[in-house]
Parts: structure tokens; sequence; C-alpha cells
């Protein structure tokens, strides 16, 4: 090999090795290593919110409304066609009330939420949400669709936990 080609292949050699290492530089730099914490992140998000999505149908069903209580923010609201309730303490008692007074004709166990078409928004600690929901009474052992409708929520992160600010339930539409 001549000393001509012996040189270009070395500046190449080193050219490539440049290359590589300034890929490698660029991939630790703060702003491009962000992304996928920030995608792992909105991806964490989600999930945690659709569980609380899942939870409050869950809470419900199972008349657990201390639980249910605690799915509110500090200042949250529930509003629908039954009132508007504020706080975790008031919208406790509410259910609780609508509930006990609605026992004989759906007592615990014989009915089920089914929550479904999740669009959730993220915006940092903030989000918004929307859902569909039907309420099943059992009849016997055939369930039976007694209500239908949406929701559309205010979500923030209160204390390291998603939490709803306000949910409206609406009916179908």
């Amino acid at each position: 090999m001549s000393q001509k080609l012996r040189a270009t292949a070395s500046k190449s050699a080193a050219s490539a090795v440049l290359l590589v290492l300034a890929c490698v530089f660029t991939t630790l730099t703060p702003a491009a290593s962000s992304a996928p914490d920030a995608r792992l992140q909105q991806f964490e998000d989600r999930l945690a919110i659709e569980h609380l999505l899942t939870e409050y149908g869950r809470t419900l069903d199972n008349r657990d409304f201390a639980a249910y209580s605690r799915l509110f923010a500090v200042n949250g609201e529930w509003k629908g066609a039954l009132g508007t309730y504020r706080g975790p303490a008031a919208i406790q008692a509410a259910m609780e009330k609508i509930f006990t007074d609605a026992a004989t004709d759906i007592p615990k166990g014989k009915n089920f939420h089914v929550m479904s078409n999740f669009d959730i928004s993220l915006q940092g600690d903030r989000a918004t949400a929307r859902s569909l929901f039907i309420f099943y009474k059992m009849e016997g052992s055939k369930p039976e669709a007694t209500v239908a409708g949406r929701y559309e929520d205010i979500l923030i992160r209160e204390h390291g936990t998603w939490r709803f600010l306000q949910r409206t339930a609406l009916p179908p539409g």
C-alpha cells in the first residue's frame, strides 16, 4: 500500500472515529437524553390517569366512599344531575346519601360501571380527560344498562398523585 493511500485511509478512519464520538456525545447531552425521559413520564401519567378513571367506577360499585372521595383533589368538585359537591368530605357524604337512598333499588353487588373511550390530554401537572360510561344493574343473572353518559374531567397532580379537580357527569352526546 502506498504511503499516500495509507495516509488517506488513516484520515478516513480518524474521521469515522470522530463521527462516532460526535454521535455518542450528542445523544448524551441533557436535551437529547430528556426526550426519552419526557416520553416515559407521559406514558406513566397516562397509565395513572386511566387507573384513576377506572378506580372511580370500582370504588362506587364497592360502595367504598372513603376511597372514592380520595380520588378528588382537596378542592375537587363533582358535578352532575344529582348536584354539585366540592371537597372530598362533601363528595363522600353526598355519595353515601345517594346510594343509601337507592339501596333498595340497587343493592351492593348488584351493579357495575363500564368505563371506556378514554381521551387524555396532558399539560404537565394538569390534564383533561373525556370518557364514556354505562351503569349496569343486575336483573337476576342478566345485566341491564340503566344509565349511560360521558365524563369531562380536569385533573391535577396533587402531592405526586393524579386526582380529579373537576369531574362533570353529562348525558351521552
